[in-house]
């Protein structure tokens, strides 16, 4: 290396150094202006691009550890700290206030596009849960009226499918895997909310099973693809290529449908109800005829609706089998209305069954733009100086005293609040009350009795839910 060489890259160091110094020392000026506080940084060996954080959350996510090991970082850090991601500044917290500020106070200030589009345009193209702005808003106002109490009250679709979901169930105390089940049984309502028929799930079609898979897959692939971010082009997996295609052409099928059926009525409602509701692709198909945008709509209530529900049953089965004392508590709570059709308001008024369900799902700040904030909302529902030192464990009861405004957010808040909320809530609640209805106990046969993680576009069980159903034979 010639000398010239070695004074234009000792130049260039230098010149970089001195450039992220003047942006400091700007940063430093602007907050102080604002009144704001620095808050702790996270200690990087790599201060440039951080990458020693993200080989540490890689190896945490390898080994199955990512949501304690996230946990640490806010015990050891602060409730809000700072970090480098690749060369950008992310503040990592776990304060309410943030969580507030971001999701409802500032909500125009922020978006998530920077940080989803790219990531996973092939798997859900431009749908409401990668856009921001006016498509967003336009997206959101077209599916929000589908979720209203009119259309979740109506029952019948809903008691079909848990009729046939418990006829699968054995009677004999043998070993079961509920959460396979429950998937099953929440993909046939979602697919007949959505598309206007089942997708069989229950009936094991090998179609189904096939599509299953390949979701799951894309699913997997694309949270990978998200924690990577800029280093997305690392991601060269031919299978999540393939499984992505898997998925949009079978949305794509009905996509067609769709948009054949309203061209047949003339673009009127007639004949395109299904048990007292239009099908909600009908409902997007009479906005727009775009097959992209059709697609990215029914894959954005099609991802969170088909998972939501079966993952939050999967879980308070999971916590239920391992706590006896809470599954009687809630059985007696439901027994005296044992008789009673199942109605939106027989399951509202279960108060205890609430808990369940709830238990389930548990300084100014200056940031510019360009900053990211990643708000971990389980880190933020184990939070001790809020829920308590019993925060990891499972405890219905402390719904009768907590009062939790930002500090319990898991379907998030402000305008992007999801609008599945109550769809969730009510196919949980059915479903898990027509449970309890004939089995008098539940238990697990998982040796291993802490929840473990399994990523998709969000955690569930790596073991499932390993449990025995033992029938009540007396009738009660």
């Amino acid at each position: 290396m010639t000398s010239f060489s070695v004074v234009l890259i000792a130049s260039a160091v230098v010149l970089f150094v001195l450039y992220k110094t003047a942006l400091y020392a700007a940063y430093s000026i602007r907050r102080r202006r604002n009144g704001c506080e620095e808050p702790p940084k996270y200690p990087h060996r790599d201060p440039l691009f951080g990458l020693d954080l993200f080989f540490a959350f890689m190896n945490a996510f390898k080994a199955g550890q990512f949501l304690d090991w996230n946990k640490c970082q806010y015990d050891k850090f602060g409730r809000t700290f700072k970090a480098n991601s690749f060369g950008s500044t992310i503040f990592k917290t776990i304060d309410p206030e943030v969580s507030k500020a971001v999701h409802a106070t500032y909500f125009a200030n922020f978006g998530l596009q920077p940080l989803r589009y790219d990531v996973a345009e092939n798997f859900w193209g431009n749908g409401i849960i990668v856009v921001d702005g006016p498509h967003w808003q336009h997206g959101r106002a077209l599916i929000r009226s589908s979720f209203d109490v009119v259309h979740i009250a109506n029952f019948e679709r809903l008691k079909r499918h848990a009729e046939r979901f418990m006829e699968l169930l054995p009677r004999d105390g043998k070993t079961i895997d509920l959460m396979l089940l429950f998937k099953r049984l929440i993909l046939d309502t979602t697919s007949e909310f959505i598309f206007g028929e089942p997708m069989g799930a229950l009936d094991e079609s090998k179609a189904c099973d096939d599509f299953m898979d390949a979701f799951a897959y894309a699913q997997k692939g694309t949270a990978i693809r998200a924690m990577l971010g800029r280093l997305k082009f690392m991601h060269r997996d031919k299978k999540w290529w393939d499984s992505c295609k898997h998925v949009t052409d079978y949305i794509d099928v009905h996509v067609d449908k769709a948009i054949a059926r309203l061209s047949a009525r003339d673009g009127t409602r007639n004949d395109a109800e299904i048990d007292g509701r239009l099908r909600l692709a009908d409902e997007m198909a009479q906005d727009t005829q775009d097959k992209l945008t059709l697609r990215s709509h029914m894959l954005s209530v099609f991802s969170p609706a088909h998972d939501g529900a079966a993952v939050a049953l999967s879980n308070a089965c999971f916590h239920l089998a391992r706590n006896p004392e809470e599954w009687a508590k809630l059985r007696s709570e439901i027994l005296p209305t044992r008789n009673e059709p199942l109605t939106y308001d027989l399951l509202n008024s279960y108060k205890y069954l609430s808990w369940v369900l709830k238990e389930n799902g548990k300084k100014p700040l200056y940031v510019e733009e360009g900053n990211f904030v990643e708000i971990n909302y389980r880190a933020m529902c184990r939070d001790e100086t809020f829920w308590g030192t019993d925060a990891d464990q499972f405890k219905p009861e402390r719904w009768e005293t907590t009062r939790p405004g930002w500090e319990y957010t898991p379907f998030g808040g402000g305008p992007r609040t999801c609008p599945g909320m109550r769809l969730v809530f009510t196919e949980s609640a059915y479903v898990l009350v027509t449970f309890l209805r004939e089995f008098k106990k539940l238990e697990n046969r998982d040796p291993e009795l802490e929840w473990k993680e399994e990523m998709r576009m969000t955690f569930q069980s790596k073991n499932g839910c390993l449990v025995g159903l033992i029938p009540d034979s007396n009738g009660h």
